[in-house]
């Protein structure tokens, strides 16, 4: 049997045909840079699907299911079912097309009726079905078909979606008993939402906006699946995201353009080794040039410079180079390791690179020492938890108002935000009741 995997069945070329072709020509979809669209269970998004006004458009019909024969084909079922009523413009053509018979499980079992149940279509015991929508979010529409199906001796063996909102459904279906079951799309909605920011239909973000927001969001210890949402949500608050293990997780090349749809990226590999390497690294990130990229300034002045030159030939001109001072962990071992106290070994270090690098990465600690001497440069402050928050492994920390107040540019708060109960409205505070700053 066909095996689905983490596929899509689309690929890059047709989804962003199906996008601009059916889903844009068709008006399917409506999009607010504001992310103001109301959803059916509460709260907002950016970005709306819906299949429903295929109705409006007959060629539309007719588009989509060409592209969802596909997928049913290769499944090789033996029918496939449509929980209404976002698809059921297009299955009785999808079934034309293919041969494969449509079944209809109602919302509710219709009773004194000549046509009772649950089902409009044939049932039994050992057949294979894939249940068709036109998106997926949390799965929660699809459970009472799928015990419906499960409780008479149907296997389902993929459910068929265009898009995948990537919203928490395999979550929720293994927690209902159902995390065998796949869910098969052609796109996600991060797709969708890459080619409307990439086309220039969206903004990522209001750049007066993003000017006024000094906070980074460390997004630490994380997947892409986990950090999507958070991501999603915080686009239009003007936020630097900074990667450092999703770096390893994704891969410079991939994460760089798809992390960049919502927002500034601060990539943190700290880099630290002979001039070539960072040469290479800067090759790599040119392709998609980072808001910042952070090396090791005890990697001395040469390796800054040779990447400083290096990005600036390949065009990543404005990519700042932050040099990575004295670790935010280190306070009484820091003597032990360079001979120095932190502040005198901060200094040292910045002045080494002063020449080539853009900013420094220090803790709260020394940032004002540094403005004082180098006031053009960016600052960026780890180690900042507001009142009353766990230090957890950071050692030379400070508050957000005062870490500003002595001259950081950017402050990173990385477990703060992302462990609230709302991280979101966590940044808004910080900035609102912390720093008096209104976005």
């Amino acid at each position: 049997m066909f095996q689905i995997g983490d596929s899509h069945w689309l690929v890059p070329g047709e989804q962003a045909a199906t996008i601009a072709d059916v889903l844009l020509a068709g008006e399917l979809m409506k999009w607010d840079n504001e992310r103001k669209l109301p959803l059916k269970k509460g709260g907002f998004t950016d970005l709306y699907i819906n299949i429903r006004d295929s109705r409006n458009k007959s060629w539309t019909i007719e588009e989509l299911a060409m592209l969802y024969a596909n997928p049913l084909r290769r499944l090789r079922v033996d029918a496939f079912v449509e929980v209404p009523d976002s698809v059921s413009p297009l299955a009785g053509h999808l079934s034309v097309i293919t041969g494969i018979p449509i079944v209809t499980i109602r919302e509710e079992e219709k009773l004194g009726r000549v046509v009772k149940g649950k089902a409009v279509g044939t049932l039994r015991p050992g057949m294979r079905v894939a249940i068709i929508d036109d998106v997926i979010t949390d799965g929660a529409s699809k459970l009472a078909a799928l015990a419906y199906l499960r409780s008479i001796g149907v296997e389902v063996v993929a459910i068929v979606v265009l898009v995948n909102r990537q919203q928490g459904w395999k979550k929720k279906l293994a927690e209902a008993g159902f995390g065998d079951v796949p869910v098969w799309a052609g796109m996600t909605l991060h797709d969708v939402r890459k080619y409307l920011v990439s086309h220039g239909l969206m903004q990522r973000c209001d750049p007066a906006i993003e000017a006024k927001n000094p906070i980074i969001v460390a997004l630490d210890g994380r997947s892409w699946e986990e950090i999507l949402p958070l991501a999603d949500q915080l686009r239009t608050s003007g936020c630097i995201l900074k990667a450092n293990d999703l770096l390893l997780r994704k891969g410079t090349e991939w994460l760089l353009p798809n992390l960049s749809v919502y927002g500034r990226v601060m990539i943190d590999p700290k880099g630290h080794d002979i001039k070539n390497t960072l040469e290479n690294c800067a090759k790599v990130i040119s392709e998609c040039p980072p808001w910042a990229v952070t090396v090791h300034a005890s990697g001395g002045p040469e390796m800054v410079q040779a990447m400083r030159l290096k990005l600036n030939e390949l065009g990543a001109r404005s990519t700042k180079i932050l040099a990575v001072t004295v670790l935010t962990s280190l306070k009484d071992i820091c003597a032990e390791i360079y001979g120095r106290q932190p502040l005198d070994q901060v200094m040292k270090l910045a002045e080494m690179v002063a020449a080539d690098a853009d900013g420094f990465v220090c803790s709260p600690q020394e940032v004002g020492p540094l403005k004082a001497k180098y006031a053009d440069k960016t600052l960026v402050t780890p180690g900042v938890r507001s009142p009353g928050v766990s230090h957890d492994d950071q050692k030379r920390v400070d508050t957000p108002r005062n870490a500003m107040d002595n001259g950081a540019t950017n402050l990173v708060m990385g477990r703060q935000i992302l462990t609230a109960p709302d991280p979101v409205a966590e940044v808004h505070r910080v900035l609102r009741e912390e720093l008096g700053i209104q976005l």
